[in-house]
């Protein structure tokens, strides 16, 4: 008999921590470090392993990668090796304990049956520790490596929009049932087992333009937001919470993105950041993501900034947040972050051995004393 488990009560929903932590994009070589420089995320599966077991034995709630088909060039055109999010999540849920895996999925490229069966099976594995990240893709040369033209981008959430009502219904109905709609259709469709996580598993979504942010307060359990920076940070955790519960009657959950450099000054920090994030940026790399993502998406926001500014952000963690400093300095700023109405982070570093490590023996303390963290 199945036991069924309450989707509010896994880690990245329940209330056991103020401050919700994840790694991201460790399923990918270079992982978001666009630099030239030794540490790195290698992509191999033992590395893959290694670091979720890590986090998972340390406390942290979430695992989230990238999908990703291929790079963007330069020098070691680090982003063009990369495992399958899927089975990667299936794999890494099946050795771990606590953790919440979740596999980001490219809508255009999987069907919703294929993705409701992909699912379940991650899900029953784990025990209901499973998660997806819906994302409608902006890379048409990556779609065209699957004979798909990349629709317009109000077409794309249309899209979604279709794909995620199929997917609840596949993984919510007691038999088969006809879908019907303007992009998608499926006959007599059914997926069993269903998940075991109720009412189905948990939805992350990234969306921040009109299209994307109606999107995600729609279906979204956990949106991530493109923060900028500690300033503009409040205003926009409450616009996206506000748009949820005004428009669809919804409570959703709010994560950002942080790239961490910690040293034990903040002098240390600093050069360190900026030697790999500048000196030794992939510089050709980073010119090509910017113009791609420019071209064909509205989720990286980079402004008017002098060209070494761009360049310096993209080739830390790609437009994420940084945080940098001591381990002082890292909770204090997480801590600015929790009070402007942030639920989670997810995180990535240039080196995420020696990372975690500081977050194990130097930053979670400080946040469990800062009243982040349960432990």
């Amino acid at each position: 008999m199945d036991v069924r488990v309450d989707k509010w009560s896994t880690p990245v929903l329940n209330e056991e921590n103020r401050l919700k932590l994840a790694t991201f994009a460790t399923n990918m070589r270079g992982s978001v470090t666009l630099a030239n420089v030794e540490g790195k995320v290698v992509g191999s599966w033992e590395e893959s392993l290694r670091l979720a077991q890590h986090a998972d034995r340390i406390g942290f709630d979430a695992v989230i990668p990238v999908a990703r088909w291929r790079g963007f060039g330069g020098e070691a055109d680090l982003s063009s090796r990369s495992f399958e999010p899927f089975t990667w999540a299936t794999a890494l849920l099946a050795r771990t304990e606590r953790i919440q895996v979740f596999a980001t999925v490219h809508v255009p490229i999987f069907h919703p049956t294929l993705a409701a069966k992909m699912s379940a099976t991650a899900d029953h594995v784990s025990g209901g520790r499973f998660g997806v990240n819906v994302v409608a893709g902006w890379f048409p040369e990556e779609f065209a490596m699957f004979g798909i033209t990349q629709k317009d981008h109000e077409g794309r959430y249309a899209y979604a929009d279709e794909w995620t009502r199929l997917l609840k219904q596949l993984w919510t109905s007691d038999g088969p049932r006809d879908f019907l709609g303007e992009h998608l259709t499926a006959v007599d469709a059914f997926s069993d087992p269903h998940p075991l996580q109720e009412p189905y598993p948990v939805l992350m979504n990234a969306g921040t333009s009109g299209a994307g942010r109606d999107f995600a307060a729609t279906h979204s359990d956990l949106i991530f937001a493109s923060l900028q920076d500690l300033e503009t940070a409040t205003r926009q955790i409450a616009e996206i919470k506000q748009l949820a519960r005004e428009t669809h009657g919804r409570e959703v959950r709010v994560f950002g993105r942080a790239h961490v450099v910690c040293r034990s000054t903040e002098v240390e920090a600093r050069e360190y950041f900026r030697w790999v994030h500048r000196d030794q940026a992939d510089v050709a790399a980073i010119e090509r993501l910017f113009e791609t993502s420019s071209a064909n998406s509205k989720s990286l926001e980079v402004g008017q900034e002098e060209h070494w500014q761009k360049i310096e952000r993209l080739a830390a963690g790609r437009g994420a947040l940084t945080l940098v400093g001591t381990p002082e300095q890292i909770v204090s700023s997480m801590v600015e972050l929790s009070e402007a109405g942030l639920d989670g982070l997810a995180l990535s570093w240039v080196n995420y051995d020696e990372g975690l490590q500081q977050m194990e023996d130097d930053i979670l303390p400080l946040m469990v004393e800062a009243g982040l963290r349960a432990r």
